[in-house]
């Protein structure tokens, strides 16, 4: 038995295959003709790139035609089976495989033969319903939610192996207090708009540091100057101040040949240098060179930010008047 079912098997697989290349050789044979035809009506020329998509399209249509020849005629082609093959074909069906059993006994479903025995004796209107069991896969869900719940219960209240939600928020938050003092500590809040000046002498010291290691082959020991400007006077090519001072560092002066020292220290490291450089200010060491840029003060900055506030402050008043202007405009209209 078991080797007449073989045998069965692979005769039928032997005829699709052979019944599948008839086709495959014909449609295919018809389509190149057909193509043929078609590109000989056409006057050769050259195409251009943007006829690439036209030349995807008709492969593309080729295949399709192909494939539809395939599936009309491959049905008609294939030979009627015999009783002999019916018959197997149905013994074949009767042996469920592993997977069929398991599905059956997961969802709980008897075969239609089957069913007049669930059928209720209730009759409404000719519909009759199937007094069928709850699916095993819900009962299996319904339990899996009482497992969970008492692993819940032992792991979060009983023994507390697992932290709540207030616990992990909570720690949380202490990671994120932790990692903003140490953005603190680095300066990685501090930018050109909001350093300060600092004055204390374990900044200026680090300060002194950096510059002893990174400043002092093109401004000198001292803040001389050598191939970079004097930083002791009150000169400066891009301006004085704890804020230009930094922004300068922070950036660099690539044309000049100073490099961008963001890339190398961090803010806090520029903020203490550039406090450094101001504290050196009228040293007026040896050697010192001549003032590059232009005279800078303090009061300097005072007076722009004071005109451009009042800038601001005119530019609200002639605002509000023209509001003002416009609402008068639209009483009269209303007047009128």
């Amino acid at each position: 038995m078991i080797k007449m079912k073989y045998n069965f098997i692979i005769r039928s697989l032997i005829k699709y295959f052979i019944q599948i290349l008839k086709i495959s050789a014909a449609g295919s044979f018809a389509v190149m003709i057909i193509a043929e035809q078609a590109m000989s009506q056409t006057v050769p020329a050259p195409a251009p790139a943007a006829d690439a998509g036209s030349y995807m399209q008709m492969i593309i249509l080729i295949v399709l035609l192909v494939a539809l020849l395939h599936a009309v005629f491959i049905p008609l082609l294939i030979p009627e089976k015999t009783q002999e093959e019916l018959a197997l074909a149905e013994s074949v069906k009767k042996e469920k495989s592993i997977i069929s059993v398991i599905t059956d006994k997961i969802t709980g479903l008897k075969p239609l033969n089957e069913e007049k025995e669930l059928l209720m004796s209730d009759d409404y209107d000719g519909i009759r319903e199937l007094d069928n069991n709850i699916p095993p896969w819900f009962n299996i869900l319904f339990y899996s939610t009482i497992v969970i719940a008492v692993i819940y219960m032992l792991n979060y209240h009983v023994f507390k192996t697992g932290k709540l939600p207030f616990e992990e928020y909570t720690d949380e938050i202490y990671a994120a207090e932790l990692k903003r003092d140490e953005l603190i500590r680095t300066g990685a809040f501090i930018n050109e708009e909001s350093v300060e000046l600092v004055t204390d002498a374990e900044s200026l010291g680090m300060g002194k540091k950096i510059y002893m290691a990174n400043c002092l082959p093109c401004h000198g020991s001292n803040a001389e100057g050598t191939v970079g400007p004097n930083l002791t006077d009150q000169y400066w090519i891009h301006g004085g101040g704890i804020k230009n001072i930094f922004k300068t560092v922070k950036y660099g002066v690539p044309v000049k040949g100073m490099i961008a020292w963001q890339n190398v220290l961090n803010p806090k490291g520029i903020q203490q240098v550039s406090s450094y450089v101001i504290s050196l200010s009228g040293t007026n060491p040896p050697n010192g060179k001549g003032p590059e840029g232009n005279l800078y003060s303090e009061s300097s900055d005072t007076s722009d930010v004071k005109n451009n506030s009042l800038k601001k402050t005119d530019s609200a008043k002639v605002s509000g008047k023209n509001t003002l202007k416009n609402a008068d405009t639209g009483k009269d209209t209303l007047k009128k």
